[in-house]
């Protein structure tokens, strides 16, 4: 099952950082291979993964916007605390 990237509860039993890939991954926007091409393109173009899954069209800028809050949200959150035992 997939976490609705637009959905901040959908995200609250994360308690570690997440990397954009992941973020993407578990919402089912982008698959493993989509990860690997972007991998291997960022050791030449020098660029942030997200903004090379917009460039080959598999997510919109939008989508990468709401996948940078996530992951902002959720930095916030593990940062101040909250949900740790």
């Amino acid at each position: 099952m997939f976490r609705d990237l637009y959905k901040y509860s959908d995200w609250d039993d994360i308690i570690e950082h997440q990397k954009i890939g992941e973020i993407l991954m578990s919402s089912g926007k982008i698959n493993l291979i989509h990860l690997s091409m972007a991998l291997d393109a960022q050791k030449f173009q020098k660029l942030p993964l997200g903004v090379l899954f917009v460039l080959f069209k598999v997510i919109t800028k939008e989508d990468l916007e709401q996948a940078l809050s996530v992951q902002q949200y959720l930095d916030n959150k593990i940062g101040s605390g909250k949900n740790y035992d």
